[in-house]
């Protein structure tokens, strides 16, 4: 048996699984669409990856092209007509459906951001907009401190709760199903203050990536959502927190 990556249909994630679960279900643990997972690929290539299939869907076979001379058109002159109304009605459904994805317009009074901060501090408030800012971390000197305030990011959340910080730099504590399998107590954040957790790592255990992705997670199964006032979220999905390293003078990550 060995082990091979595929991708959420869904969200895109990516999800590590032993060549005996291939053709099982799963739950992607960022989206929680159950996933049917593709059969194993014959490379050992790490960079292939392969996409699964969401569960109760499948492709539908295509229409074998017939042979010999083409029929000709109908002779039917409302036929374009009907079959533009139907389009035009697809396409106006369609835009109503994505309309928050498509026109991700700021709210009133407030200045849309295009330069995400690149320093590896987090940043202040964008100009008139004074809950915009980084979340999620701060750099103190060689140092990489985790904080998650859970009013930042409008969730409430159990004094005695066990927050943890999942991801790209400890493969996400091997979380699968949507449930971390290996919470690992150095991983686990400390209640510092009302309200206010932390976690302290090395600055240097983080040198290998300029750029890492990373969520907070509560009781092991609650993925905390990145809010849309956060400088430092991904593009696309899933919507992660990005954490930047900062570079020296000369250009070198610390």
């Amino acid at each position: 048996m060995s082990e091979f990556k595929y991708a959420c249909p869904v969200c895109g994630q990516h999800i590590k699984c032993d060549s005996s679960h291939s053709g099982s279900v799963m739950e992607c643990p960022t989206c929680f669409q159950k996933i049917t997972v593709p059969q194993a690929p014959a490379t050992d290539d790490p960079k292939f990856i392969l996409t699964g299939t969401q569960a109760g869907k499948r492709r539908l076979p295509t229409a074998p092209v017939a042979s010999g001379l083409a029929a000709p058109p109908a002779k039917n002159s409302l036929a374009p007509g009907i079959a533009f109304v139907i389009l035009l009605g697809v396409l106006v459904a369609a835009a109503f459906v994505f309309r928050g994805i498509i026109f991700q317009s700021a709210p009133a009074g407030t200045n849309v951001v295009t330069n995400a901060n690149l320093t590896g501090a987090p940043s202040g408030p964008a100009p008139g907009n004074p809950t915009a800012a980084v979340l999620g971390y701060r750099v103190d000197h060689d140092e990489v401190v985790f904080v998650f305030d859970p009013a930042a990011f409008g969730v409430p959340i159990a004094p005695d709760a066990r927050v943890h910080v999942a991801g790209d730099f400890n493969r996400w504590l091997d979380a699968s199903d949507g449930k971390i399998r290996n919470p690992s107590p150095a991983w686990q954040m400390q209640r510092v203050a009302e309200g206010r957790y932390e976690l302290h790592k090395p600055l240097a255990d983080f040198q290998q990536r300029r750029q890492w992705e990373f969520k907070f997670v509560v009781n092991l199964s609650q993925w905390i959502d990145v809010p849309g006032t956060a400088l430092n979220r991904t593009t696309g999905y899933p919507v992660n927190l990005t954490l930047t390293i900062p570079e020296k003078p000369g250009g070198a990550p610390n």
